[in-house]
């Protein structure tokens, strides 16, 4: 089984490069609909391939645009929550540089952003402001980094900055979002955590390869209440709420009834 899973990723990923990426472009530049069922069909395909299920509970506000903020277990989150949605991702700068995986990063409008440059951030924030005036939905992992999922890290309330202004122009709500893995064998909602991460000095290839020889895994994602910025005095507030909210979410392990799965 991982060796066809490992088959299937590379045919799939030279598919998507070679064919469907060009048609991507295009419905991009010419903001074609299309280009977000390229998306959610990319990101389900990935997921099948792979061997991860997303099961989702709740989901995002009807009304758009939502700034949605999650915790970040994994690459994997990506593309299970934009199996779902058309999001658009804030990302470090060195995602850019990555062979193959950059490239669809850049071609799906990710903004990036270069952590180590405190200066830069007035610029981010102007452009994630952008795609939310423009009715985009924009995710945030607000930790700043992966981890092996066991606990929430602290948020980062840089990127909150621009949304009490937004609030006050037009409607734009901050959904708390959490995810968590786990192993799909034993076939239970509560079966033991899987471990996913991407993190520390791993290697992508030989992560990847683990993941795929171990099986499946479960992602549960799982959306809160929609946070208005304008209740919140100041974005270390709004940051300290959402953040609240999210390891509200795991804590609680309402992870009972699916709402969507693939």
């Amino acid at each position: 089984m991982p060796y066809f899973r490992a088959l299937a990723f590379v045919l799939a990923m030279a598919f998507f490069v070679i064919l469907v990426a060009p048609l991507q472009a295009l419905a991009r530049r010419f903001d074609w609909p299309l280009q977000h069922e390229i998306q959610k069909f990319f990101c389900r395909t990935m997921c099948r391939v792979i061997g991860v299920e997303v099961i989702a509970f709740g989901g995002l506000p009807a009304v758009a645009p939502r700034f949605v903020v999650a915790n970040h277990v994994s690459w994997t989150d990506i593309i299970a929550l934009s199996s779902l949605y058309p999001l658009v991702f804030l990302a470090k700068s060195e995602v850019a540089d990555w062979p193959v995986l950059g490239f669809l990063a850049r071609l799906q409008g990710t903004i990036f952003v270069d952590r180590a440059n405190r200066r830069a951030i007035p610029t981010v924030n102007a452009a994630l402001a952008g795609a939310l005036r423009a009715g985009q939905d924009v995710v945030v992992f607000a930790e700043g980094t992966s981890s092996d999922g066991g606990k929430v890290l602290n948020f980062n309330a840089s990127h909150f900055a621009m949304l009490h202004d937004l609030a006050q122009e037009n409607a734009v709500a901050v959904v708390p979002a959490a995810l968590a893995y786990a192993s799909r064998a034993k076939g239970a909602e509560n079966s033991e955590a899987f471990d996913v991460g991407w993190y520390g000095d791993m290697s992508f290839v030989p992560h990847l390869w683990g993941l795929m020889r171990r099986g499946g895994a479960r992602c549960r994602i799982m959306f809160g209440a929609p946070i208005d910025p304008s209740a919140c005095p100041d974005r270390k507030a709004l940051a300290r709420e959402t953040q609240g909210s999210v390891r509200r979410l795991l804590a609680a392990g309402s992870f009972a009834r699916a709402g969507v799965g693939l």
